[in-house]
């Protein structure tokens, strides 16, 4: 075997593992059925290429919810208030019978984010939302 083809074998199989990686994505359900404005659990994702997405209904009629994606590097950032995290994104839906939803992309490496309805209005107005990491 030649120098030169080590090196496209080499380049070659360092092709298709990056495409391999590429299809590699998996979620977190960051809230599950909120009602009522409030923050999820911190997660620390393991990966830099992440989607936030949310998804809301009404059971009648229509609403309207205000999701925050925040954000902290602190190694143990206080859960119970907004003091150690930073708003990394807002999502906004319209609420209705039915499902919408809205979300963004992010490539910042935060080492913990967390999603806050910081509003909620319709009758039995309900959100979920969604980190995607890739």
């Amino acid at each position: 075997m030649t120098r030169l083809s080590s090196i496209v074998g080499v380049l070659a199989l360092l092709f298709l593992a990056g495409i391999a990686q590429a299809e590699t994505m998996s979620s977190v359900q960051l809230i599950t059925d909120a009602t009522a404005t409030g923050s999820g659990e911190k997660h620390a994702p393991r990966c830099i290429n992440r989607t936030f997405q949310g998804m809301g209904t009404t059971s009648a009629g229509s609403g309207a919810a205000t999701i925050l994606i925040e954000a902290s590097d602190k190694a143990t950032p206080v859960e119970s208030t907004n003091v150690d995290w930073t708003t990394l994104g807002t999502i906004t839906l319209t609420l209705g019978t039915t499902q919408t939803n809205d979300g963004f992309v992010s490539y910042a490496s935060w080492r913990w984010v967390r999603a806050r309805v910081s509003a909620i209005s319709g009758i039995d107005g309900t959100v979920n939302v969604y980190l995607g990491c890739g």
